[in-house]
């Protein structure tokens, strides 16, 4: 392999590259109809469940070696081999502990708490954040968008992030000595 085709493949951007197929399957539905397009979305699901078959029998025999499950999760952690990973279902990394480690970063950078409350069978992961309402922080951008980012650079099959402000920590009752009954009062 040349060296400008290795470059070439490791600029490769992911969102880039998604936004491109759907412009051309566009152009396929403009020129030749809705017929031109389901074609051209049935040669697309192929050629996915092609990659899907060959990355699979790619990694059965991978994890066999010692050593190489761990080295497969480091690789993983890329953005590009994370993300199509995590399309055809074979990401090594379970998707839960994905965001709590996206999660972890935005507190980092947020210098707030978030917590996982779930991630539905749409694609809605669901977080709470402690302390702050929607849009604070002192960062460019709100941190609704920042902890979004985050977590679908970590986790790509999450459709979205619905952050929620967390119920406040219950007030703590003091208990103490009853005062002292005034003198001459009964007690």
């Amino acid at each position: 392999m040349s060296d400008q085709h290795m470059d070439r493949i490791m600029a490769l951007d992911p969102h880039t590259v998604g936004v491109r197929v759907e412009t051309l399957l566009v152009e396929v539905e403009n020129a030749g109809g809705q017929a031109a397009r389901t074609a051209a979305d049935g040669v697309v699901r192929e050629l996915l469940h092609l990659n899907e078959a060959g990355l699979a029998r790619l990694l059965d025999g991978l994890v066999t070696v010692p050593g190489v499950a761990e080295e497969l999760r480091v690789l993983a952690e890329d953005e590009l081999v994370g993300g199509l990973l995590a399309l055809y279902g074979l990401h090594p990394v379970p998707i839960e502990e994905r965001v709590l480690v996206a999660l972890d970063r935005a507190r980092r950078q947020l210098g707030r708490e978030f917590t996982l409350v779930d991630i539905d069978a749409a694609g809605t992961a669901r977080i709470a954040s402690a302390g702050c309402a929607s849009g604070c922080g002192s960062t460019g951008e709100s941190m609704d968008a920042a902890v979004s980012r985050l977590v679908q650079q970590a986790a790509p099959e999450i459709v979205e992030v619905v952050l929620q402000e967390a119920a406040p920590e219950p007030k703590l009752l003091q208990i103490g000595r009853r005062p002292k009954a005034p003198t001459g009062a009964p007690a």
